[in-house]
């Protein structure tokens, strides 16, 4: 009489761990997607209401941020404000709805922001913050709004990029670009 085997086979063990191989690969790619497509649609979302806070600082000062007014088109249809450049724009329009041009207006709602250090903004590695993490009194990284550099996360790489802005003179309107 044979005795009973108890347990399984290497061929069933090696089943099953496929089995297991497959769903994760497939729950990683979904998740990975979702990811991509969160990151993406957030960037989408911090673009307009940047544009928009733009758009009203125009509406309500009568004029653009104090860099695109002072910009010489020399005849050109466009004009870009990189890096530095965007940052400066994104700071005054920023700064107008916490006071610091003397009139208290809310242009945006900045906490979901995502912004870094200016310093660190051109780093392959530099790390983003919500601008709710970065601007309070007690907040657990400090940093200067005039230190901030305004951006999103790359959807594929989540590195931090930054915004840049767009002016066309012939229709004298701003836009922000990813």
């Amino acid at each position: 009489m044979r005795k009973a085997r108890h347990g399984f086979t290497i061929i069933e063990m090696l089943a099953v761990i496929g089995v297991i191989a497959v769903l994760l690969s497939i729950i990683v790619s979904v998740a990975s997607g979702s990811i991509k497509s969160a990151r993406s649609k957030r960037a989408d979302v911090m673009r307009n209401s940047l544009e928009q806070a733009i758009a009203a600082y125009y509406a309500q000062e009568g004029r653009w941020p104090t860099l695109v007014e002072k910009a010489n088109t020399d005849g050109k249809d466009t004009i870009e404000f990189k890096d530095g450049q965007a940052d400066q724009i994104f700071q005054e329009v920023v700064g107008k709805g916490f006071g610091h041009s003397g009139k208290k207006s809310m242009l945006i709602d900045a906490s979901a922001l995502f912004v870094c250090d200016s310093s660190a903004a051109n780093g392959m590695k530099a790390h983003g913050y919500e601008f709710s993490e970065v601007a309070g009194k007690n907040a657990k990284h400090r940093i200067a709004l005039n230190q901030m550099a305004f951006g999103y996360q790359d959807s594929s790489t989540g590195r931090f990029r930054r915004f840049k802005v767009v002016y066309n003179c012939r229709t004298d309107a701003v836009t922000v670009k990813l």
